[in-house]
């Protein structure tokens, strides 16, 4: 059972790229959203519209807001042919009724592959970061709590699955 006089809140995060590249300043990540496209089903006699989900999700979609990006990201972001292996590491602190509770405060992990389709233009102001937001494209996402075996969520376009730890949503 849950217990419900706890919460969590991300403490701090970091992004790498690749095989443990930091990113550089990163003050944003929207990770993409997970939807599945539904239908309606309607008949005759049927006194309400259901509305239920299919086995296709939507496009998995997100933006990464930069401070300043180096030169060696710039040229691989800025090309879409490129796919990116990104992760975002994030301490989750949990709070309980006797404040932070460390045995239960954790590191989520989250793993994207991923493709930039849209580049901002800059704008240069003297003294501040660029502030670049690159919007991309997800391929595969794979969530899970580190030093662990568990699978939170996964979805991935090309191996065709969707699952969390239980096992493949749409298993036949």
């Amino acid at each position: 059972m849950a217990d419900l006089r706890r919460y969590g809140k991300n403490s701090n995060a970091t992004v790498y790229l690749g095989d443990n590249s930091l990113v550089g300043i990163c003050p944003e990540l929207e990770l993409p959203d997970f939807e599945w496209k539904t239908v309606d089903i309607e008949t005759l006699g049927q006194v309400m519209v259901l509305k239920r989900t299919t086995r296709v999700m939507e496009a998995m979609t997100g933006s990464i807001t930069l401070d300043f990006l180096e030169p060696e990201l710039a040229e691989a972001f800025y090309n879409p042919t490129i796919n990116h292996v990104l992760q975002l590491h994030e301490d989750i602190d949990i709070q309980g009724p006797d404040g932070f509770d460390k045995e239960r405060s954790f590191k989520l992990i989250t793993i994207l592959n991923m493709q930039v389709f849209k580049a901002p233009s800059r704008t240069s102001k003297l003294a501040e970061g660029d502030g670049q937001k690159f919007e991309y494209s997800v391929s595969r996402l794979v969530q899970r709590v580190h030093d662990s075996d568990k699978v939170l969520l996964e979805a991935d376009a090309f191996a065709n699955k969707v699952r969390n730890s239980s096992g493949e949503f749409w298993a036949l």
